[in-house]
């Protein structure tokens, strides 16, 4: 059984029925709950006034057959009737007959199928590419309906400084700063993709540059694959480096070109000749700060100067340098000399501020449409089952606590990949369980995953010790936290000293041999095992998860009064 209607007779079945007969009204008057069965042609009706037909059958038949005419009858625009408002999704049994599946929009308190036909299989490989896709460059969200987000903001004046550097030629530099996640260097790419003329982009990193050689170097190697030649200081100069082309390298659709590089010596003299390239140049120097720990900051010294130098209208063409930093502080790292050709500008992007913010990037990235034709019925059933894992309470409750520990818009990117590539046939839709463990990849394990199981005493120290930091005293000794447990023992009179062949002073050393206990000085032969300060490692929170494990009641009693 498919599904399950409440048909209510119409006028026409009551005509019909009390035509035929009159003891069946009450019969008429009521709802009657049937199956869905195959649509019967109006010639297969069956015959009234046969024998062996009692009057209440007759009647039934013609409240069964009015409802299949009524059900025969398709709208002008060839679509399938729909009943009672709500639309289903599911093959009728006569297409299902001839071979192929007409499918109807989903439900909404109908669930879905539990495993996907095998002809909406290749969908399902091609929506995953294309969620994979848009994860990679996630698709912009109003972030605040009131003002401007901080993003949006440092957008537009980002822009607005490029556009000076490539149009009217002028020398800029600024320092994009925000914490990780945020969007930086996926800001400085759109605002580059958005200029009217393509500029020279030159990438550098702190974390492969960690020397001003190796960074000039690369910054000479990109202006060689940009402009097509090298720059060689003189004529007569002999101490190049060529880099010849493999051509046995079998990654390489072509040969490249030979690019021959100036000598180490004449390196830094290479930055006063990008103003004089037949286009400009934009810099972009992510981990700004760890430049700014080189020695003598060499090279952001004559990056500023350049740009600093750099005029409208001297025949010469723009040059920007932006720096890309998680740190606020890192104007305060630059020189007295560097920071002097600093213009100071200063533009900070932010993280999503609000948990529904990650709620939409996780829509926009699970409902990325195909590009390739798909059959109609798939975008509907992926848009049901999308907005079925969002209102998932489970979800939101996943999501809400990492939203809480993380905004790092790369954190939500990496959980929703492992999501998209764990999508099978047999299990086709994102689910909280897959949210779930693709959440616990991405987050450190528990450092000590055994409390739970510790046996009775080592439990009953630990807690022991969370009152002695309630109470203000985060060292602590073997005395004090047996007298403590003196006391419990004394007031719960439930509480047994020995469990497992241990006592109290094992349990003691056991915490200690799993760093639970960490002794707070080196061990002295002046003071006994006894007296030896020791610190809890745990947070309380974990004890208490420990203790509404175990389930005692009288450890739950104890623990809340801390």
């Amino acid at each position: 059984m498919d599904c399950v209607e409440i048909v209510t007779p119409s006028r026409a079945s009551l005509r019909i029925a009390n035509h035929h007969s009159t003891a069946a009204s009450p019969l008429l008057q009521q709802p009657r709950i049937r199956a869905s069965t195959p649509t019967r042609s109006p010639q297969a009706l069956p015959k009234y006034g046969r024998r062996g037909v009692s009057p209440s059958k007759k009647a039934r038949l013609a409240l069964d057959d009015a409802t299949q005419l009524e059900s025969n009858e398709t709208p002008q625009d060839g679509t399938e009737p729909v009943f009672g408002g709500t639309t289903h999704l599911r093959s009728s049994v006569s297409s299902r007959r001839k071979g192929k599946a007409t499918w109807r929009p989903l439900a909404s308190d109908e669930a879905l199928p539990r495993i996907l036909p095998s002809e909406l299989e290749p969908c399902l490989e091609l929506q995953k590419r294309a969620i994979l896709k848009s994860l990679q460059n996630l698709p912009d969200i109003d972030e605040n309906d009131e003002h401007v987000s901080a993003n949006a903001t440092a957008y537009g004046q980002l822009n607005d400084l490029l556009k000076g550097t490539v149009l009217r030629g002028e020398g800029n530099s600024c320092l994009l700063i925000g914490p990780r996640g945020s969007g930086k260097t996926r800001l400085v790419e759109k605002a580059i993709a958005s200029l009217p003329e393509r500029p020279i982009v030159i990438h550098l990193s702190g974390h492969a540059q960690h020397n001003d050689r190796l960074a000039i170097r690369e910054i000479a190697w990109q202006l060689a694959q940009q402009t097509g030649h090298s720059f060689l200081p003189s004529e007569g100069d002999n101490a190049v480096e060529e880099t010849p082309p493999d051509p046995e390298n079998p990654f390489l659709d072509e040969p490249e070109p030979n690019i021959v590089l100036p000598p180490p010596a004449h390196l830094l003299a290479l930055i006063s000749v990008i103003p004089t390239l037949p286009r400009p140049t934009i810099i972009a120097l992510d981990a700004f700060d760890l430049f700014a720990a080189h020695p003598r900051q060499s090279l952001l010294y004559c990056l500023l100067d350049t740009v600093q130098s750099c005029r409208v209208g001297t025949g010469t063409k723009g040059i920007a340098v932006i720096g890309i930093t998680t740190r606020v502080d890192t104007i305060n790292l630059l020189e007295k000399r560097v920071k002097s050709r600093f213009s100071g500008r200063m533009l900070r992007t932010a993280c999503p501020g609000r948990l529904h913010h990650w709620t939409e990037l996780a829509r926009a990235a699970l409902s990325a449409s195909i590009s390739q034709d798909v059959p109609e019925e798939w975008p509907p059933l992926w848009k049901a089952a999308v907005d079925s894992f969002l209102h998932d309470a489970t979800v939101m409750e996943n999501f809400k606590e990492t939203f809480s520990l993380t905004r790092d818009v790369q954190t939500l990117r990496r959980i929703l990949t492992t999501v998209a590539t764990n999508l099978t046939a047999a299990s086709p839709y994102p689910s909280a369980v897959k949210l779930a463990a693709s959440t616990g990849i991405q987050r450190c394990p528990p450092r000590f995953s055994f409390l739970a199981s510790l046996p009775y005493p080592a439990i009953c120290l630990c807690i022991a010790a969370v009152h002695y930091q309630t109470a203000g005293h985060d060292a602590f000794t073997f005395e004090m936290l047996h007298e403590s447990f003196r006391d419990q023992v004394r007031t719960s009179q439930s509480a047994p000293i020995q469990i497992e062949g241990g006592g109290i002073g094992m349990a003691f050393e056991r915490l200690i041999a799993l760093r639970v206990f960490t002794p707070v000085a080196a061990s002295s032969s002046s003071t006994t095992r006894e007296f030896v300060l020791y610190r809890l490692v745990l947070d309380r929170n974990e004890v208490k998860r420990a203790v509404g494990v175990m389930g005692q009641t009288n450890l739950k009693k104890w623990f809340s009064k801390a």
